[in-house]
């Protein structure tokens, strides 16, 4: 880890209860930081995407954590989301977009793989990468949203 500090991050229990709370917290920074309206609906759905998948996914059969920080990068006019979970390591970049791989009507598919898919449209840049986080290894998920 860098020179970060826990206390810069926000820990909430990976858990359904918790969804609202999580999706909560990271759009006030956004609003606070402030996009357009449009923007900001898209960037909502590609964190439920995410978070979604992590609550459901990450964690077998106990409850973890999810780590959250939102930054904005104000240089360069973006934003910055960081997720981080001690769950099952999972690089959702290697995930491939179903409609490039099955050509068959979207009715004859199997479900799942649209979300990430779209997760990679919403934000400019995702960067994964599995390692410690404060003494034990986890998933980093940096999402990037360009403002403008």
């Amino acid at each position: 880890m860098t020179d970060e500090s826990l206390s810069e991050w926000k820990k909430f229990p990976a858990q359904q209860e918790s969804y609202e709370e999580i999706r909560d917290f990271i759009m006030e920074k956004v609003q606070h930081i402030g996009i357009d309206t449009k923007a900001e609906y898209k960037f909502e759905l590609g964190i439920e995407e995410i978070v979604v998948n992590i609550i459901s996914y990450a964690y077998e059969s106990e409850v973890g954590d999810i780590f959250i920080k939102v930054v904005e990068d104000k240089l360069q006019d973006k934003i910055i989301l960081d997720i981080v979970d001690y769950g099952i390591p999972f690089n959702p970049l290697e995930k491939n977009d179903p409609r490039a791989v099955d050509k068959s009507a979207i009715e004859d598919r199997e479900i799942g793989g649209f979300g990430i898919a779209f997760v990679k449209k919403v934000f400019s840049e995702l960067i994964y990468v599995y390692k410690p986080f404060f003494g034990k290894n986890a998933n980093h998920l940096k999402l990037v949203f360009k403002k403008t």
